[in-house]
């Protein structure tokens, strides 16, 4: 049983959101049986959340801290309903509190207008001043998350580009009328959308926040939905694209970690080399698959990438009989942040 309820947006690369019910759809189809689910690379948390929806025991986990916010705002249960004008409180400034000015100082003309620069410095500091209740403290970050990707070019952070934003006119990308609207109609915006999709499912549901290889808990299915390397061009890690994010959830260290060699000023906070290198890719499969040998593993996966599908199969069949491992062909897919547009076969890599 599956409650009806609308999926949350995503602003993330890779993001499943229009492949999860077709996902579901192939384990009803091939009659996989199971109760509890390990999401390992968890991102922008559709897949946990749609397992949340059927009613799974289920465990989200993502390496970087700014996703946990997510994985606990969306899929974490609490009794707890976040409170409407105190989240939209947070843009205002606290009488006799003198605040820091790390992202105004650090970060002009790169990501942000510098109004927009000071009420995201505002916003951090009252966030980890005034929430206490996790739950709470991850509904806030996800607003101002949301609100900070909504006005960015392309929804990313590794490039400094805020003159495609001022100086947009026509193009076949991005929203201008949605980049100008005020922090505060975003966080009107981002706090009702929050509330219409954050329900409890009478599950312990748990959130978790460790590398895919450091990962050891365990699920009847496990999913993996690893960065992917296209054969035809060069990587670009979620670190690079997401570091912004995930220097916020680290506010007081952040100044200490910024790359000044980079134009876009990369912040090197929680930096990993897992499933983000060719050459070690496919020995970190390897060593994943082989942590959750009594699992169902579902391997997420496109055409068109190293390594290739046929290359996956062979790692999985190191652990899983052939007879058991089952490719699904998804269907022609292209992501909504991809900018070339070009379309590839989405598969799903099926060991029982």
């Amino acid at each position: 049983m599956c409650i009806e309820r609308k999926l949350p947006v995503t602003r993330y690369y890779g993001s499943k959101r229009k492949l999860v019910k077709k996902i579901w759809q192939v384990f009803e189809e091939q009659n996989i049986q199971f109760n509890s689910i390990l999401d390992v690379f968890g991102g922008s948390g559709i897949f946990s959340y749609y397992a949340k929806l059927k009613n799974k025991d289920v465990t989200y986990n993502d390496i970087f801290k700014f996703n946990y916010y997510i994985g606990k705002a969306l899929i974490g249960n609490s009794t707890t309903s976040i409170n409407y004008d105190k989240i939209l409180n947070l843009l205002n400034e606290r009488e006799g509190v003198i605040y820091k000015d790390t992202i105004e100082n650090n970060y002009r003309n790169i990501y942000f207008l510098d109004e927009e620069n000071h009420l995201i410095d505002v916003i951090v500091q009252n966030i980890d001043s005034e929430f206490n209740n996790e739950f709470e403290k991850a509904s806030a970050y996800y607003v101002l998350f949301q609100t900070c990707l909504i006005k960015r070019p392309f929804n990313l952070f590794h490039r400094k580009n805020l003159s495609l934003r001022t100086n947009h006119t026509i193009s076949n990308f991005g929203n201008k009328t949605t980049w100008e609207k005020s922090f505060h109609e975003l966080f009107k915006q981002f706090v009702n959308e929050l509330k219409e999709i954050q329900f409890n499912n009478d599950k312990i549901n748990n959130i978790t926040n460790f590398s895919a290889l450091n990962c050891d808990i365990k699920a009847d299915l496990v999913y993996i939905d690893p960065p992917y390397f296209n054969i035809k061009g060069s990587h670009l890690s979620y670190h690079s694209r997401y570091h912004f994010l995930e220097g916020l959830t680290n506010y007081n260290e952040l100044a200490n970690f910024i790359s000044l060699e980079k134009n876009n000023k990369e912040i090197c906070i929680n930096q990993s080399m897992e499933f983000e290198s060719k050459t070690n890719f496919c020995n970190d499969m390897k060593e994943l698959i082989s942590k959750h040998i009594n699992s169902i593993i579902v391997i997420s996966y496109r055409n068109m990438g190293y390594p290739s599908i046929e290359e996956i199969k062979n790692i999985l069949s190191e652990f899983k009989p052939l007879k058991d491992i089952y490719i699904v062909n998804l269907g022609e897919y292209s992501y909504a942040l991809n900018r070339s547009r070009t379309k590839a076969n989405e598969y799903l890599i099926i060991g029982r």
